[in-house]
């Protein structure tokens, strides 16, 4: 029964087919390296020292007692998995006064082991058997005493595999079994026959049926599903198959539930077991509510209908409950209409008009569908700087459609002819002969991993062609010519390629930033959570994304192309221009030809992932949908494991949760996002670089817009007129400083929040000291503090 058990939360936690999980994901192959040792030793002497050097060698953490109230104090504090007691001659009986007061405390996977003299088992009474009296004191095992450091560590690892282990096993399926068994949606578990195994508490309170009335009992009996034939070749293949079943309550009443089937294999190649997993949350919920009034249940789907009972507890809103009826009855469902139906229910039990006002309220803002579209808040003091208001009103915004366009071309369809001319340049095709670098830039890149990692000395010393070089360094460390299968060479051209459709006449949106994103997603990838949560394919879309993911950028923002009648606008339909036409032309340029073709060995299943995983990356860097990333990565991230809420120092984060495919994908989305506005919390004379250069192609945005007679975007972006210093304080305000946060509590690195944090402070001692204007920028950068090299 317990096996069972671990094979429901198996699924339900890692949601994973059967063949993804095995049937031992508790074990682990080896002892892991923080197990917790407490040696009570009335005194130091030769085997304390001995078990201490074994432990030490095996990387265990080790804690020295001497008495009672220390071992207690000690035990309770760190709950060690193995606790070895000094039971020799004269200390027999302190040591069994630890063993019991240790016993006394809940400690379900603790080992308490005697440590015993060689002559212990053999001078013993002969009518006693000396295990038993180690036993009946309470203690796990005895050890006989020993000298021998190696012989120690064996039998250690045994005792830690044999006896910790199980028991670390046991208490964590106990736990998972009650979770699957308070949890509010209805669980059976059946064998391949579908005979069943087990189920739930809601199963007893939905049918009616006790567990012992169920086990054993062919499924069919109380579960119909009208396709079944076409049910059982689905999951006898290990796929998945969801539907609706027609569950039979011991009162004969007939309920229709939402069910998904996950097949499960815990040996051999086809399905042992079959996890029933219906969808009856809310109505349960429903059912409670209603059963307060009535002496029978009636849930959604049976003959009688709870939208009777339903409208008679509603009163003057019987119109809005009839219809919150009608869409529960209907086959189809979302989180979102169930969050409605909730929010309707709590709004006809509210007392208070206020409360029902405010319901209310929510739930007509919940059916819009933008739920995600931010916007700023009139209250907020953003409204006293106009500067700032500009730069985060244009950066949230989705594009407006401007009924008097005017039409310019920025046509890059020529591009792809002009691969194997860019590749047989003279220069560039010197340049890709060979990865190795210049000294000096060989030097540089030793640091590519460096927050500080200076990209303008790189961008100086490479002749404007950083992402050439640091691109190769980077995809050489993460071999990815091995996991592409392509070789070096198609690798230089590509990074070739992509480096020259970056716009050198940009003074932020160029190869240099690319270069930069690059190398702030290589160290993200060096984080030890990331390491975890990225496979090899993961890491090798996130360096070719971050490399490409502004090719081609114009200089100017998706509004001013949709305004200006841009083709990039009309082709994409003035929705996330830009980004689509980055992840496009990446992939035209890459599959232009196979000189190029990064991707040409990949199997096409492969290949599909990657390009996913790529597009999904570089469309992620719109930041109209900043809030709606941050915000679903928040509260991914807010899912807490049991364990933190108990141990201060564990991980908070729920790894379970995170490995699911959809919240890899965010972590991806939020790690090049982060990338992408870095600048704030890089070094101070970095910071202000990239300040001055984004400041840059904003005024000449406005300019060009003031000349064509186009909606400026951002008015107050005026070279004559911005505060340099204000629009830099509000956007790390209300864009970097939560989102920066955030990522930084997932990967801990705390030199970014560092400079950011003094970065915000620099912005805003020169906004006192009246800097303001790119010229006063300009000559901040002269002093001796803030001194830059010039790139040629």
């Amino acid at each position: 029964m317990i096996i069972s058990r671990i094979y429901i939360f198996n699924v339900l936690i890692f949601q994973k087919g059967p063949s993804d999980v095995g049937c031992n994901w508790l074990i682990s192959s080896s002892a892991p390296d923080h197990v917790k040792v407490l040696l009570a030793f009335p005194r130091g002497e030769r085997q304390a020292e001995v078990i201490g050097l074994a432990c030490e060698r095996l990387g265990w953490y080790v804690t020295e007692v001497r008495d009672t109230e220390e071992a207690l104090d000690q035990f309770q504090a760190r709950c060690h998995e193995i606790v070895i007691i000094d039971r020799r001659g004269r200390y027999c009986q302190q040591a069994d006064e630890i063993c019991r007061a240790l016993n006394n405390i809940h400690h379900q996977a603790s080992i308490i082991i005697a440590i015993v003299k060689k002559s212990f088992f053999t001078v013993s009474d002969q009518d006693k058997i000396s295990t038993l009296q180690v036993l009946d004191n309470g203690y796990n095992r005895a050890l006989i005493e020993c000298s021998s450091t190696e012989i120690v560590m064996n039998e250690l690892i045994g005792i830690y595999a044999n006896e910790v282990q199980p028991k670390l096993q046991l208490a964590v399926a106990h736990s998972l079994y009650l979770a699957v068994h308070r949890c509010r949606d209805m669980v059976h578990v059946t064998n391949d026959r579908h005979f069943i195994q087990f189920a739930n508490e809601v199963s007893e309170k939905l049918l009616g049926y006790k567990l012992e009335e169920l086990l054993n009992k062919n499924l069919s009996e109380i579960v119909i599903c009208e396709n079944f034939t076409l049910m059982n070749q689905q999951l006898q293949k290990g796929r998945e198959f969801h539907g609706n079943m027609n569950c039979k309550r011991k009162s004969d009443e007939t309920i229709m539930i939402s069910s998904r089937i996950i097949p499960f294999c815990a040996y051999g190649r086809r399905p042992t077991h079959y996890i029933y997993i219906y969808d009856t949350t809310y109505l349960l919920e429903n059912v409670e509510v209603t059963s307060t009034s009535s002496s029978h249940l009636h849930p959604r789907g049976s003959s009688h209908s709870l939208r009777s009972f339903d409208i008679g507890s509603v009163g003057s809103d019987l119109q809005r409950r009839s219809s919150v009826a009608k869409l529960h009855n209907l086959p189809l469902e979302a989180p979102i209409t169930k969050v409605i139906s909730l929010l309707t229910t709590a709004m006809t039990d509210a007392v208070s008009p206020d409360v029902v006002a405010q319901i209310d309220k929510a739930i007509e803002i919940l059916k819009t569908t933008e739920l995600y579209e931010p916007y700023v808040r009139e209250a907020d003091e953003i409204f006293n700087d106009p500067v700032t208001s500009d730069l985060i009103g244009a950066l949230i915004s989705a594009p407006q459609y401007s009924r008097d366009s005017r039409r310019s071309s920025n046509d890059s369809s020529g591009r792809v002819s002009q691969v194997q001319r860019i590749l047989h340049q003279q220069p560039l095709k010197t340049m890709s002969k060979s990865p190795r670098a210049p000294r000096d830039i060989e030097i540089l890149l030793d640091g590519c991993f460096n927050w500080e990692f200076d990209i303008f000395r790189l961008e100086l010393l490479s002749g404007r062609r950083p992402l050439y070089y640091l691109g190769m360094n980077l995809m050489n460390r993460y071999s990815v010519p091995a996991r592409l299968n392509c070789d070096e060479r198609t690798l230089q051209n590509w990074l070739t390629v992509i480096e020259v459709n970056y716009n050198v006449a940009n003074s932020y949106h160029n190869s240099t930033h690319a270069a930069d994103v690059l190398q702030a997603t290589a160290r993200f990838m060096e984080s030890d959570r990331l390491k975890v949560l990225l496979d090899p394919l993961d890491e090798v879309a996130a360096l070719v994304a971050a490399a490409a993911h502004d090719i081609d950028h114009p200089g100017k923002s998706s509004q001013f192309l949709c305004n200006a009648g841009n083709k990039l606008a009309i082709l994409y339909n003035d929705l996330s221009v830009l980004e689509s036409h980055h992840a496009a032309l990446t992939f035209r340029l890459t599959l232009s030809d196979e000189d190029v073709n990064i991707f040409k060995n990949l199997d096409a299943e492969t290949y599909k992932i990657v390009r996913y995983n790529v597009i999904d990356m570089i469309l992620a860097t719109e930041m109209t949908k900043h809030f709606e990333h941050l915000a679903k990565f928040v509260n991914v991230c807010s899912i807490r494991t049991e364990e933190s809420q108990s141990e201060p120092f564990s991980d908070p984060v729920d790894s379970s949760v995170l490995l699911l495919p959809e919240n890899v994908s965010l972590v991806k989305r939020m790690m090049i996002k982060c990338a992408d506005v870095s600048n704030p919390t890089r070094p101070l004379t970095f910071c202000i670089e990239w300040t001055k250069r984004i400041a840059e192609e904003y005024f000449r945005q406005t300019d060009e817009e003031k000349k064509k007679k186009l909606p400026v975007v951002m008015p107050m972006f005026d070279r004559s007129t911005c505060s340099i210093p204000k629009s830099q304080i509000g956007f790390i305000d209300y864009i970097i400083n939560d989102m920066m946060e955030a990522w930084n509590a997932f990967i801990d690195i705390p030199e970014m929040i560092t400079y950011m944090k003094q970065n915000y402070e620099k912005w805003k001692e020169y906004n006192e000291r009246g800097i303001s204007t790119l010229q006063d920028v300009e000559r901040l950068q002269q002093s001796a503090e803030l001194q830059m090299p010039q790139s040629t």
